[in-house]
């Protein structure tokens, strides 16, 4: 579905990273896709190739930019560091129970929605969207009328997703491994049409 005059903007989570699979913190370190991550890129790639996408952009990860050269082999990738995940600083390669009992009420904020820093050297939510929200909002304007896919990472697009929405909280879940949501934009408006689908 397209609105009129409209931009498609498909936002895919990578697939699987063995950090992914073991919990632990990843962050902006570099962790490539496992197995079942490639092989769940090339599970997506039919239903994604119905959108016939106009551009693609990635972070420059390479479990997401991994990714989109499987989803879309043919395309030109445009890499944009904006789209990289949430910083974690020196919880990276943590699992939870290691993030936890340095920041034992971790659970309860994450929980209850409250924002904070991701250790002492990592990023806030509200950082990540001030990053993140405009370089959605510049892709959608660039390419107005057009399909585009964003291959990125599963907090940055839950919240960058909320917060071009509106919504506040928690209310969508996490998008899954090599999972979608569908945004509309037009004339300054977006639109939710659809979440975390799979192949």
């Amino acid at each position: 579905m397209r609105l009129d005059h409209s931009t498609t903007l498909v936002v895919l989570r990578h697939g699987q990273t063995d950090w992914n699979a073991q919990r632990r913190f990843q962050g902006q370190a570099d962790v490539a896709l496992n197995q079942t991550g490639i092989a769940q890129a090339k599970a997506i790639r039919p239903t994604l190739n119905r959108f016939h996408f106009d551009a693609v952009y990635s972070s420059p990860l390479s479990r997401a930019l991994d990714t989109a050269r499987i989803v879309a082999p043919d395309a030109q990738i445009t890499l944009d560091p904006r789209l990289e995940e949430i910083n974690v600083g020196t919880w990276s390669g943590l699992t939870w129970d290691d993030v936890i009992a340095q920041m034992p009420e971790y659970e309860e904020h994450y929980a209850n929605g409250v924002d904070f820093r991701r250790s002492p050297s990592g990023e806030t939510l509200a950082e990540l969207v001030e990053r993140g929200r405009p370089a959605l909002l510049e892709i959608a304007e660039k390419h107005e009328d057009q399909s585009v896919l964003i291959v990125s990472h599963g907090l940055f697009l839950n919240r960058v997703i909320h917060s071009l929405l509106g919504i506040e909280g928690r209310v969508l879940g996490s998008l899954e491994n090599a999972h979608f949501s569908e945004l509309g934009y037009a004339h300054g408006a977006w639109r939710l049409l659809a979440h975390n689908v799979g192949c």
